[in-house]
């Protein structure tokens, strides 16, 4: 490592880590990986995956679609950009590229939804909630058919224009389209919401203006209950298919030119399909990493009440998700801790799923959590840790809120990705985003911000800096060069909110790939 003293702080550089990918080769960025040596494999375990069995559900036009796409990706694409280093050329997905891995489709892995019958319903229901219900439903009746002997790897859901109109799709489309009502129908609807009581209901429903205490969202709550079936899913609105397809007209549009999507396409369901495209070449083996949060269960009676939640990792970046627990969060602090014996059972049930899924028992035990650790969640983790031997461990808090300092550099760009500032003895603020030597540039649009770090354990700062950084390229569903969370945090949220969708006795598949 570099290092750089002040007379108020000591600055240090950790170099970009490398990632693993087919026979062994090694590569900073994903996608020149990928180019280079192909997804990741040991030559001595199993041979790495060569297809990948696509499923598609949705109307005519939305699976014509997504199958000229498909056509597409099997097959190069030139990026327009100019920095190749940071948008390089697609390479194309079938088995006489570096993908070394064919996507197979079937007339019997494929469901064409009908207009007329099909979506008719959603379009003519007035509540939101209550369409998205249907819609969601609508899918998972489908996915069903599909489940057999000879069912596919992915599922698309390709979702028509209908769908994203009426239901919206995540919390930021959440404005989904009103159903036009009659004159007649307005004037009652008006009358009801002045308590005007009426002897009959006139045949049809009206919908009043009053706010639904608990909203659902269509893409999680879809997630969630297809989960039981085993199959994982990629859903794909038709406005995307359409931006791919026609990117010359409507660049304007769009966020993605056809190779940036093809790249994160193509990775995303050959993870999902159980594929590991790659992995962080210097990621401890004997390492079992755990991210706890917390999130709000949509269908619990109290709103003040969130759930436990963890995220296990072994070595090879393998994910894994396990509820927790009911948690009251602080009045005063708006912040949810475990109780002793609560942080005791998630932990020992995070380091048993690890050792199931990895072999061996870990020699080290490293927790990030967004938020600090309580006195009590520090005495019943390291009760847990203790039932299995003699192991270190580290509690690392993580936080991405702005700390109020900022570090700058001369010249056009920011400060280095990799800079770790130490603050004091235990914490050090960390640029997981920034400039890259590696793509000869910095891919954001504002200053970054520097991750706050707070460390409790045995191991030193750098190491525990290095990892963070190293855990900001495991995020399978994009090939981008990094995130500015490591995975064990990154994805809290976004799989936090397709478990509050479904029971806790629904919860059945615990593998990050159905949750992506």
């Amino acid at each position: 490592m570099g290092k750089i003293m002040s007379s108020s702080f000591e600055a240090k550089y950790i170099p970009e880590p490398e990632l693993v990918f087919g026979s062994k080769g090694e590569e900073k960025d994903p996608r020149i990986g990928l180019k280079r040596y192909g997804p990741y494999f040991y030559s001595d375990e199993e041979k790495p995956l060569e297809s990948v069995r696509v499923g598609i559900i949705g109307n005519r036009s939305g699976i014509d679609m997504i199958k000229k796409i498909i056509e597409t990706i099997k097959e190069p694409i030139s990026s327009p950009k100019t920095n190749k280093w940071l948008y390089p050329d697609y390479p194309g997905m079938k088995m006489d590229t570096p993908f070394k891995c064919s996507i197979k489709t079937s007339k019997n892995w494929e469901i064409v939804l009908t207009d007329d019958f099909d979506l008719k319903k959603i379009e003519s229901t007035l509540d939101v909630n209550q369409r998205i219900a249907e819609g969601v439903n609508l899918y998972v009746e489908k996915i069903k058919e599909l489940k057999g002997d000879d069912e596919p790897d992915v599922i698309l859901c390709v979702l028509p224009k209908l769908i994203e109109e009426y239901c919206g799709i995540s919390e930021k489309t959440r404005g989904a389209k009103k159903v036009r009502m009659t004159p007649l129908e307005q004037e009652i609807a008006e009358l009801k919401e002045k308590k005007q009581g009426f002897l009959t209901d006139f045949g049809f429903e009206i919908a009043t203006k009053k706010i639904p205490d608990k909203s659902y969202d269509f893409r999680n709550s879809l997630k969630g209950k297809v989960m039981e079936l085993g199959i994982p899913t990629q859903i794909i609105r038709s406005t995307t298919c359409e931006h791919f397809l026609k990117y010359g007209e409507m660049k304007k549009h769009t966020k993605q030119d056809p190779s940036s999507m093809a790249w994160n396409f193509s990775t995303a369901i050959y993870y999902k399909a159980n594929g590991k495209p790659w992995r962080l070449a210097k990621l401890r083996m004997d390492t079992c990493y755990v991210g706890v949060s917390f999130f709000v269960d949509k269908l619990h009676p109290k709103q003040e009440i969130q759930i436990s939640m963890a995220q296990v990792f072994t070595h090879n970046g393998e994910g894994l998700v396990l509820r927790g627990t009911e948690v009251e969060v602080n009045e005063h602090t708006k912040q949810a801790h475990l109780k002793k014996d609560q942080a005791k059972s998630l932990l020992k049930n995070a380091i048993e799923k690890y050792i199931s899924r990895s072999k061996r028992n870990p020699s080290r035990v490293v927790i990030h959590k967004k938020s600090a650790f309580s006195p009590e969640e520090q005495e019943g983790f390291n009760e847990a840790i203790y039932e299995f031997g003699n192991i270190s461990k580290d509690f690392v808090t993580i936080k991405s809120e702005p700390s109020g300092i900022n570090f700058l550099r001369m010249g056009a760009y920011p400060v280095l990705r990799g800079t770790m500032i130490s603050v004091d003895d235990d914490s050090v603020l960390l640029y997981s985003s920034g400039f890259s030597p590696r793509i000869r540039t910095y891919a954001g649009h504002r200053i970054p911000n520097p991750l706050s770090i707070t460390h409790i354990g045995e191991s030193s700062k750098e190491e525990i800096a290095e990892e963070i950084l190293g855990l900001t390229k495991l995020n399978w569903n994009t090939t981008s060069f990094s995130t500015f969370l490591p995975i064990t945090l990154s994805f809290a949220d976004g799989v936090g909110k397709i478990l509050s969708e479904l029971p806790k006795e629904k919860f059945v598949q615990d593998h990050y790939r159905f949750f992506m």
